[in-house]
């Protein structure tokens, strides 16, 4: 009878492999067979990646993503750890994965799930048209999510001259039983500036008597009427806090407005000009097509403009790229960051075949990335040392008139952000644009604060939005101006003293 028992207990648990067995063939179509190749051990983020000799591996940014790659093909990997963050794995997959299932710009080969024996991977194959704007363009993408749970995402995306069977990516990356490290045991190469800055010319000249230790922090403001041609207003204004302003915050937008601007007239102020390549946010391909050579004449357009400018521009190329309000944002180019570099560098370049020397190229994101998605960290759209002279950061205590934002001090912005910028970066630092709402607090009390503390991170240059944000409604939401009343006016005239 025991005998019988056993034999039986034999067949089940046969019968139970065998059933697995089917349901993994099912469910899968891949064996677990590895490719040989070269093992790439992240201990921090927990996975081993094996990779061909052909690959150069790249830990540049080690603690953001790691990069395989070659002429033809780049393999970028990133860790997702949404513990402590409003995201998870489901709003990766399906508000990150949106603009590539949903765009009619790309041709979608594979969308499908390969379930694994504990976790499935999301993949998505796609390509888009060649761009004549860019040298060996890898326009086909695959992009494989590994679902560890419901808070740990692996994305290996793969953007390629050529066609790629996901089947022969999928088996190289693995999980690590246990993590260990900290991020501070991964490579980082600090950014440094590659451009020399001769004090002959113009450009150099202010860069060198104004992004330095030696001088006192200048301060510039976006005044809205200025802009418009109507300096009287801001003239008052700064009569009443006893300070010129040395910088004004323009915007431009290549696809809507001209490049003219009246702050130009003032020869004795410095124009921070931000230029968006954006139509309306109903655009999202104008990236694609601006590196197509179809926005060419307007290019040349804003350089001959600058170009004629007696003082030094301060050009502001695609702020808040890592904000998915912006249409440059790589939200709307199907995850790809390397398309709004691209961009930068198309044109950085047409401007320096039309001689503009008198400019100095301000790269700066967002305080935070929306959507909080390692694809979307703000670092993956840096375009290169040799194109950027000065980083901008912009932070803003955008107070409390939407339930999801809160009051926030000035330190509580910007402590944490320049703490990792100067880990980051061996740059010089401006303030490009920043405020503080009316809507949660006292908005006097925390401009004297800000005054009292702004001086201990060394920025050259801070630039107040004396603007306003308005709902949907068109109601105000967050009201940043600087001559709102008395009490706001004293507080900046006391500080700037």
């Amino acid at each position: 009878m025991k005998k019988a028992n056993k034999v039986i207990r034999i067949i089940f648990l046969a019968v139970i492999i065998l059933i697995i067995g089917i349901a993994y063939k099912i469910y899968s179509d891949h064996s677990f067979a590895k490719p040989e190749g070269n093992v790439y051990k992240n201990d921090c983020f927990g996975y081993t990646y094996i990779y061909d000799d052909s690959l150069k591996c790249d830990l540049s940014m080690e603690r953001v993503k790691t990069t395989f790659k070659n002429d033809d093909i780049e393999i970028e990997i990133f860790y997702d750890d949404f513990n402590d963050n409003l995201n998870n794995s489901r709003t990766l997959l399906n508000y990150g994965n949106k603009n590539i299932k949903d765009n009619d710009y790309v041709d979608v080969k594979v969308n499908k799930t390969v379930y694994r024996l504990f976790y499935k991977v999301n993949v998505l194959g796609w390509e888009r048209k060649e761009l004549s704007g860019i040298e060996n363009d890898k326009n086909y993408y695959l992009s494989l999510q590994y679902i560890k749970n419901k808070n740990e995402v692996y994305t290996v995306l793969v953007r390629s001259a050529y066609s790629i069977n996901y089947k022969d990516i999928i088996n190289r990356l693995s999980f690590l039983k246990n993590k260990e490290g900290s991020i501070d045991d991964l490579n980082f190469d600090k950014l440094k500036p590659k451009v020399t800055h001769d004090i002959q010319t113009q450009s150099g000249k202010y860069y060198n008597e104004t992004f330095t230790d030696e001088k006192p922090m200048k301060w510039g403001i976006f005044y809205p009427l200025a802009c418009a041609g109507d300096f009287e207003a801001l003239r008052n204004l700064e009569n009443e806090i006893g300070y010129k302003f040395e910088v004004l915050l323009d915007y431009k937008s290549i696809g809507i407005s001209s490049p003219n601007t009246h702050l130009f007239e003032l020869k004795d102020r410095v124009v921070e000009y931000t230029l968006q390549v954006l139509g309306d946010n109903t655009n999202p391909i104008i990236m694609y097509d601006l590196l197509d050579g179809k926005y060419d004449d307007k290019i040349k357009e804003y350089a001959e403009q600058i170009k004629k400018i007696e003082n030094v521009v301060l050009f502001r190329l695609n702020n808040e790229m890592n904000g998915d309000w912006c249409s440059y944002c790589a939200w709307f180019t199907q995850t790809d960051t390397s398309i709004y570099k691209e961009v930068w560098k198309y044109i950085h370049n047409k401007f320096k075949e039309n001689e503009v020397n008198n400019i100095l190229w301000v790269w700066n994101p967002n305080w935070g990335d929306f959507p909080a998605f390692k694809w979307n960290h703000y670092l993956n759209y840096f375009p290169g040392e040799e194109y950027v002279d000065i980083v901008g950061v912009t932070g803003y205590n955008t107070g409390t008139y939407y339930k999801h934002e809160k009051w926030r001090t000035f330190e509580e912005i910007y402590d944490p952000m320049m703490e990792e910028y100067r880990e980051y970066f061996d740059y010089r630092f401006m303030i490009t644009e920043f405020g503080c709402s009316s809507f949660g607090g006292n908005k006097s009390e925390w401009i004297s604060d800000m005054m009292a503390k702004i001086e201990k991170y060394n920025f050259d240059i801070a630039i107040w939005f004396s603007g306003t944000d308005y709902d949907g409604d068109g109601n105000p939401a967050r009201i940043y101006t600087i001559d709102e009343n008395k009490d706001v006016i004293n507080s900046f005239k006391d500080g700037i003293k």
